[in-house]
């Protein structure tokens, strides 16, 4: 497979997809110990997914302008300091005893996470091109599916030990720094302007129309992700199917096995549909799932729903990834994937608390409902357009 030999020929690819499996960690590891966290600090519910909160709001104000120190600078310079920052402050919680300092040490492994997350996918977009380029973006995002399925059932295993176990586990982002340091390649800059301003790209030549919609996508995409499917989808299988957490855990895991399937084949999916037609097909996959999940009556075809579901992700997401970097200039790109991830963790914010407060009125199955026919109709009129 061409990955394998991208591997072998360029060792950097192997410590930027070690870069994503660790920098994923940061949330899905964690999930799962929230309870043993509110009962080992005698806390409320609240309070304890503060540890989330506090770990995804730095991204959505220092990821742009990490984004530009990146291109002024290089990425290697903010790669190696952030996967060490990552590991440290995330590693540390283990020994800390005052819950305020916790957060601060979380808030600022949330902002070197959101840096890892920019530049692993900006260093693909520089290092490589054509299909190369889209199969390791593929396979990065199945690398992030992978972890995000795993990392729950390890980080739920390890909190039954205790509380802070599940964070010595970030202390694996240093073991990714040090080798790091010799194998990543620095991007070859020769030909671009490192003196350019993002203000020269925003109001010269290039249109922004094909920029603001892959935002938009992302957005809707982190939405829908953390909104409906994380945080929806567990409250009714809980209310409505009776499963406890192993088994939420389980079906949850789910749509990133299709996700990474559909994502290893994203350079042939875009021999067949343009790049903004695999995206609205995601987006009709998603709303179909959705709303599938919402109408059955049986676990089994909830099962189902969300493998399709997964697939949405797998066409979706790292094909707006891919769209992004082959239209970002060299000297822009690590502030054009910058506004993404700031974008992605604005979705991942809004996204649990927009569905909460939704279903707080319809209730969850119509919320899952309502969200899954806005996908749909936004991804099959999208498609039309873009087709004809």
């Amino acid at each position: 497979m061409e990955w394998k030999q991208t591997l072998r020929d360029s060792p950097a690819a192997a410590v930027i997809f070690a870069s994503t499996l660790v920098a994923v960690m940061g949330v899905s590891l964690i999930s799962p110990a929230l309870p043993a966290v509110q009962e080992a600090w005698d806390i409320s519910e609240s309070e304890a997914s503060l540890l989330l909160s506090a770990f995804t709001l730095p991204g959505i104000f220092l990821t742009l302008p990490i984004g530009l120190l990146a291109d002024r600078i290089g990425r290697k310079p903010i790669l190696i300091p952030a996967l060490i920052i990552f590991g440290i402050s995330g590693g540390s919680i283990i020994i800390i005893s005052d819950f305020t300092l916790i957060l601060v040490l979380r808030a600022i492994q949330g902002a070197a996470s959101s840096a890892i997350v920019m530049l692993t996918v900006t260093l693909l977009g520089d290092l490589f091109t054509g299909e190369q380029r889209r199969v390791l973006i593929g396979t990065n995002a199945a690398i992030l599916a992978a972890g995000a399925a795993g990392y729950p059932l390890l980080g739920g295993a390890l909190a039954t030990l205790a509380w802070s176990a599940p964070f010595a586990c970030f202390l694996l982002a240093v073991l990714v720094a040090v080798p790091g340091i010799t194998l990543l390649e620095e991007p070859n800059r020769a030909g671009t302007n490192s003196n350019s301003s993002i203000r020269e790209f925003l109001t010269g030549p290039t249109a922004m129309t094909p920029f603001a919609i892959l935002y938009l996508a992302i957005f809707g995409i982190f939405v829908i992700l953390y909104g409906a499917q994380l945080t929806a989808v567990p409250f009714l299988l809980a209310n409505e199917y009776q499963l406890s957490s192993a088994g939420i855990g389980l079906l949850l895991g789910l749509p990133a096995v299709t996700m990474g399937m559909t994502a290893m084949q994203g350079d042939r999916v875009l021999h067949v549909f343009t790049s903004f037609q695999s995206i609205a097909l995601g987006f009709v996959s998603y709303g179909i799932g959705l709303a599938v999940v919402a109408i059955a009556d049986s676990i089994y075809v909830v099962t189902g729903a969300l493998l399709l579901f997964g697939l949405g992700q797998g066409l979706a997401e790292p094909i707006t990834d891919t769209a992004l970097n082959e239209r970002a200039p060299d000297e822009f790109r690590g502030s054009i994937m910058s506004i993404r991830t700031s974008v992605l963790r604005l979705g991942t914010t809004i996204g649990p608390p927009l569905s909460v407060g939704a279903a707080a009125v319809f209730g969850y199955r119509r919320t899952l409902l309502i969200s899954g026919s806005g996908a749909f109709i936004i991804g099959a009129t999208w498609f039309i357009i873009r087709r004809s």
